[in-house]
């Protein structure tokens, strides 16, 4: 039910840019400063600052993945492959390859063809090619690419070619393999610790990093840079729209309400895709994910408010 994506399925060109943009040295740093791009937002016309983490080849999650993978080689020193399951619009699985491609490893993702929590958009072709910025990415890193019908199919194919049982209900991984969790938030949380070391080192010297009381608005599958913001920057207003799928989007509400002086948690309301059709005029994005923002902040944003916007489906 799942099909690999070989390089002959890539538009050629989308790939031949990707490849231009990856001989950038500057393209593998892992944390590099962030960059503000700041819009004037239509009728209000109030200045909204858009941290635009496009620039990086795996978004924000790339600022992390490779101090994640190191933590997991001193545990399990026999890994030769990452895996990572999600969905094809996603940047974990990026992030993954990214990192295993930094660090000398093997790649293998597992993704659904369905955008996360959402029936608007399946991923498409364009004369037959796939052209999704993270889809040709990942090929150029050199991940093996498995696309699914959904997101349990994807998961359970994860399963079965990465662990085995040892016994009733016991599981390890097959020699060789380990499995990324989703958003790359591990069980120990050490993910967001880890990326607000490099968020503060990042935002350090820019406007982000100077001003006291920052209000930033985002979207959130997991909630681990959400996280990581809120140990990043003091004082800041998060204001968050839960995006995510399953039982990661009732764990990422039940994090949020933690927070209730520092978090707004926004209703869905807005979450409207005619809402967002001309987001593409001010600044770009993931379609159907991290833009889900744009009809929030046009409604309620205040003049200097901050978009983390992780990632986008086109390259810079």
């Amino acid at each position: 039910m799942c099909d690999i994506i070989s390089e002959k399925e890539i538009d050629p060109e989308k790939l031949a840019l990707f490849k231009k943009i990856f001989k950038n040295p500057k393209s593998k740093t892992a944390n590099p400063k962030i960059i503000i791009n700041p819009i004037i937002l239509p009728t209000t016309k109030k200045i909204i600052n858009i941290v635009q983490e496009n620039s990086l080849i795996a978004g924000t999650k790339g600022r992390v993945v490779q101090l994640m993978i190191k933590d997991v080689l001193k545990k399990y020193p026999e890994t030769k492959t990452l895996t990572y399951c999600g969905t094809f619009n996603g940047f974990g699985a990026v992030a993954t390859a990214f990192g295993a491609m930094k660090e000398g490893l093997k790649s293998e993702v597992f993704l659904s063809q369905k955008a996360t929590n959402s029936k608007e958009r399946n991923i498409n072709k364009k004369n037959g090619k796939y052209y999704s910025r993270q889809i040709v990415t990942l090929v150029g890193l050199g991940a093996k690419v498995h696309i699914c019908p959904d997101f349990r199919t994807a998961r359970n194919l994860q399963y079965k070619i990465t662990t085995k049982e040892i016994a009733k209900n016991q599981w390890e991984f097959i020699d060789g393999y380990y499995n990324i969790d989703m958003g790359l938030l591990d069980k120990e949380k050490k993910m967001p610790i880890l990326l607000a070391s490099q968020i503060k080192k990042a935002i350090k010297g820019t406007e982000l990093g100077k001003v006291p009381n920052p209000t930033i608005w985002l979207v959130a599958g997991t909630s681990g840079i959400a996280q990581a913001l809120l140990l990043a920057i003091p004082n800041v207003m998060l204001k968050i729209l839960p995006v995510g799928g399953g039982s990661y989007y009732y764990k990422a509400v039940e994090f949020m309400k933690k927070y209730p002086t520092q978090i707004e948690i926004l209703s869905n309301d807005l979450n409207k895709e005619e809402l967002r059709a001309n987001r593409h005029k001010y600044y770009k994005s993931t379609a159907g994910y991290d833009d889900r923002i744009w009809p929030y902040v046009k409604a309620y944003g205040k003049d200097g408010d901050y978009v983390w916007n992780v990632g986008a489906d086109d390259f810079e």
